[in-house]
């Protein structure tokens, strides 16, 4: 039997770390991104599956073990990344046992008797047309969860079943985001438009969706013209499941403009969004669509609403929760 040699022992030490406690210790910001994956906030579409220690960014379309990511986010050579790696004090990777509870079925937080704290969050928060938001409400779309009061969307399949769920807190001051367990993101939050619409519109986050056809509307335009979907990350699988339902000539996408992004030591990383947004625009063009891309002026198009609405509402005495009455 042949010995290995002390490279290889150090290679398989160096795999077995565990991954997911290795992206905590070094300030990764991580949350539920499906029943097997966590997502970082702020990466670029970078997810951690709990039970292959691996990894996938999306926006790079790099994806791998533990070598592999040091490799990628730290700048370093094979060799580089497995002294760095082995001088970690990080427990080893312990594969996760598969239960029945990994394959269930979407199940939606249960709903408050009324939507006065989401529609308070919504509109004087985030500067939300109230008639976009209503009718998101009215299609069941958007609800307030009991208890907690957290914003609730939900994408649909074609038979209307709910296969999406994202929660997003309405606290302004103690930011919360997460999808629901058994959450599919591969099908979209949408926004549809007229039934003879070609146009898709394609944002990051519902509350991105909602904020672009709020601005379309203060344009002066038909918000319900076009549709709108929202990937919930950088990945296009959302998008790809669109497409198959619609009949679409031209896609529009207007992901985030991610200028002051930054890796975990500080140095300046890629603008994630508009890459993603760049490399989706030219795959779909080369699929025959017609692609283009709306970059918001600040980070993301809520900004930018926020910022278009922020002196008219200052101007104007401040609108409390307890005023707005959303009951269903």
């Amino acid at each position: 039997m042949i010995k290995p040699s002390l490279m290889q022992i150090q290679i398989r030490q160096a795999h077995s770390i565990n991954l997911i406690k290795f992206a905590k210790l070094h300030g990764y910001i991580l949350e539920n991104g499906g029943r097997r994956a966590l997502h970082a906030k702020q990466s670029g579409g970078l997810y951690f599956f709990k039970d292959s220690n691996k990894y996938y960014h999306f926006s790079t379309d790099t994806h791998g073990g533990p070598i592999d990511f040091v490799m990628q986010f730290w700048n370093m050579n094979f060799k580089e990344a497995i002294a760095f790696l082995l001088e970690s004090e990080i427990p080893r990777f312990t594969p996760l046992l598969h239960s029945p509870q990994t394959a269930g079925q979407l199940t939606l937080p249960d709903k408050a008797s009324n939507y006065r704290r989401v529609a308070w969050y919504l509109v004087h928060v985030r500067g939300i047309d109230s008639e976009i938001m209503s009718q998101l409400m009215h299609d069941k779309k958007l609800y307030q969860q009991s208890k907690t009061g957290n914003c609730v969307f939900i994408g649909y399949d074609p038979d209307g079943i709910p296969k999406y769920c994202s929660m997003r807190g309405c606290n302004p001051n103690r930011p919360f985001k997460q999808d629901r367990i058994h959450s599919d993101k591969s099908y979209p939050f949408l926004i549809p438009g007229s039934n003879n619409s070609s146009r898709v519109y394609v944002c990051e986050s519902p509350i991105d969706a909602m904020s672009h056809a709020t601005l379309t509307k203060l344009n002066g335009l038909d918000w319900r013209a076009d549709h709108r979907i929202s990937l919930g990350c950088l990945s296009d699988n959302a998008l790809e499941r669109f497409l198959s339902q619609h009949t679409i000539h031209e896609i529009i996408f207007c992901l985030d403009n991610d200028y002051n992004a930054t890796y975990r030591d500080g140095s300046p990383a890629p603008n994630w969004g508009q890459e993603a947004a760049f490399k989706f625009a030219h795959t779909y063009d080369e699929l025959g669509y017609q692609t283009s891309i709306q970059t918001p002026l600040n980070k993301d198009f809520n900004i930018d609403l926020v910022s278009m609405r922020q002196a008219p509402l200052k101007a104007k005495s401040p609108i409390h929760e307890e005023d707005c009455d959303y009951e269903l």
